[in-house]
């Protein structure tokens, strides 16, 4: 069966989905920029040539010199998204207590493959002393700015999933999804939600394909109440079979936000009609047991809006004040030829307490090159919010959180995320990508790479940080007037990584490609980027520079996004694996979980234990004490 992209965290996406391919959370410490070095190379920037990557074809790492206004990093932010007071950031003494090693390091070149037998030690009692527990994690990303950092500290990898029925060691509790999952979990309230599909069968009355989401009590993992939408009668083109729903849920107090496999965005209760009341203006649901959704708006993208979702829509929603904000994943006609609805919105402003339109955008008009199936982020910018919308087009766009004030976007700038010279082919034969993972926001930038369709297979990939203090057209090139492109005095572009290793100076083959296509969303900690390909590469970026530290190969397709979390980067891939790599500069594995089935989605860490949802089930593990 077709393996469409929707699988996110992203996800996306989709993982997914991808899609793949997003509060209650509680605000992240507002980090340090990292300081760009001062001398440059001839690739513009600080790494040294050898380790920079190739110096021809637009390849490897460009690196310009650092813009004063650059070194603000970005206020911390509230469950709104909204900057955090300085007080309210104070951590009491205890917690800034470095934690001590389990062991001695060893030396790089004994532990830049370590075998999954070879287990470090789990947890040190000095660390058990100090480690500290993160709370909540609502939406995708965890908060706003979509990194794929956790606070927590004091993990223990002393766990190991079951075969079969047999729930495993350190495993709380296992509870059945349906038979696809690209949704990824997040925790909230002490209730978790998971977009799935009908597989799980816990509402007897329907036997038909789904999609659905699930709602399970946090701390006993028991079925609380289901969210159950129909397929959309034009079948695949709008709406794949088996895929479920693919969008992960934002929470905010007793709101649940999500986009379905219908292209709907709905607001619901969290409680489900386990209050006995049917909240909200909407009444018209038919299913209103105590297990099931308790539905407060519905706004139907399609019937109200004209939007002609491709394959299935999947955007994460963010909340940010009284906006929620998302892509209508609005695409391309079967025939992949065409763009059906031109002038439907791409891009919504939507007020979360009604499910009315603030404003709403159609770029990239007909220039769509396949889905849309991002997921939207937000940054502050020297004080000023930004809402970052990955078009379909391959360009990133920021805009004003409240528009043009005549129900418009208010466009801030626009990074274009392809080489001028890469062309689109149908079935991803071509060079140009569009934008399935998410933008990740971190010290007035945006770290963000390019991906298409896992269908399409491997190809060339891009991944690039962007100066968000700018204004315009801030793409590396711009039109020379005469058909041709010319450098951008205006670039945003800190660095760029990707390409082909043309002679051989990184990867030790010529040709051989720095960066593949990703549906990965990032993960950036102590001044690095964590950045997984769909070919199952994960990359050790420097955050400052661009500079590759390392590769880890999974040998296995990657669609979901790392967890970063007290020193460890978490991943899971196409086999079922879910790979622990060290965190740092230095490449070293672990250790290697084995789960019932492919792991699709992203580890969440929330309230000191890990939630994994594989394709069919859905595990609470502990990882602290």
């Amino acid at each position: 069966m077709k393996k469409i992209l929707l699988r996110f965290a992203l996800l996306n996406s989709f993982a997914c989905c991808a899609l793949l391919a997003s509060t209650g959370c509680e605000s992240r410490d507002a980090e340090k920029p990292e300081a760009m070095p001062e001398t440059t190379t001839d690739l513009g920037g600080s790494a040294p040539i050898e380790e920079a990557g190739s110096t021809t074809g637009g390849a490897g790492v460009n690196v310009p010199e650092e813009k004063p206004e650059m070194k603000n990093s970005e206020p911390a932010l509230d469950p709104d998204g909204n900057p955090v007071k300085p007080e309210a950031e104070a951590k009491p003494k205890a917690e800034e207590k470095p934690k001590a090693d389990p062991k001695p390091e060893k030396k790089a070149e004994e532990t830049s493959q370590t075998k999954p037998e070879e287990k470090t030690e789990l947890v040190s009692k000095e660390a058990k002393s100090d480690a500290k527990v993160a709370g909540d994690w609502p939406m995708w990303g965890g908060d706003p700015t979509r990194n794929m950092v956790n606070k927590t500290t004091g993990i223990s990898l002393n766990f190991k999933p079951g075969e079969g029925d047999d729930k495993g060691e350190n495993i709380v509790w296992v509870s059945k999804l349906g038979s696809q999952t690209y949704g990824n979990p997040v925790v909230a309230n002490g209730q978790v939600y998971v977009g799935t599909n009908n597989g799980g069968k816990y509402r007897p009355q329907h036997k038909d394909d789904l999609g659905v989401v699930l709602c399970f009590d946090e701390k006993t993992g028991d079925f609380k109440w289901q969210l159950s939408r129909e397929k959309l009668p034009q079948g695949r083109v709008n709406d794949w079979p088996e895929q479920g729903i693919c969008s992960t849920p934002c929470i905010e107090g007793d709101r649940v936000w999500v986009v379905t496999n219908r292209c709907e965005l709905m607001c619901l209760d969290a409680n489900g009609f386990y209050d006995n009341e049917n909240d909200g203006p909407y009444k018209d649901e038919k299913d209103t047991d105590k297990t099931d959704a308790d539905i407060i708006w519905n706004l139907d993208m399609i019937e109200d809006l004209g939007v002609f979702p491709h394959n299935l829509a999947t955007s994460s929603p963010v909340v940010h004040g009284d906006y929620v904000f998302l892509l209508t994943s609005n695409g391309v006609d079967e025939a992949h030829l065409e763009v059906p609805a031109p002038r439907a919105p791409c891009f919504l402003a939507i007020n979360k307490n009604t499910g009315e339109i603030i404003w709403e955008d159609n770029t990239p008009f007909d220039q769509i090159l396949h889905g849309q199936w991002s997921s939207p982020a937000i940054g502050v910018v020297n004080g000023q919010t930004q809402v970052y919308f990955p078009g379909g087009d391959g360009w990133l766009y920021a805009f004003t959180p409240e528009g043009d004030g005549d129900g418009n976007a208010k466009l801030i700038w626009k990074f274009d995320l392809n080489p001028k010279d890469s062309k689109w082919e149908l079935g991803g034969r071509g060079t140009r990508n569009a934008i399935i993972s998410t933008p990740v926001f971190k010290d007035n930038s945006v770290v963000l790479g390019v991906g298409q369709d896992p269908e399409h297979g491997e190809g060339v990939g891009h991944i690039y940080r962007i100066d968000a203090t700018k204004k315009g057209d801030i793409s590396p090139q711009i039109s020379d007037g005469k058909e041709g492109w010319k450098e951008n005095p205006n670039s945003g572009q800190i660095w760029h990584y990707g390409g082909e290793d043309t002679d051989g100076k990184l990867t030790g083959k010529k040709g051989e490609l720095l960066y593949r296509r990703t549906m990965s969303t990032v993960g950036i900690e102590d001044g690095l980027v964590y950045a997984p390909d769909l070919s199952g590469f994960v990359h050790c970026l420097d955050f400052a520079t661009g500079k590759r530290y390392w590769e880890y190969d999974m040998f296995a397709a990657c669609w979901g996004s790392p967890m970063v979390v007290d020193g460890k980067v978490f991943i899971g891939n196409e086999d079922g694996m879910l790979i622990i790599l060290k965190a740092g500069k230095e490449k070293k594995l672990l250790e290697e979980k084995t789960f019932n089935s492919s792991i699709y989605s992203t580890p969440t860490i929330a309230n000191g234990h890990m939630f994994v949802s594989d394709r069919s089930r859905l595990y609470k593990i502990k990882v602290t004490e």
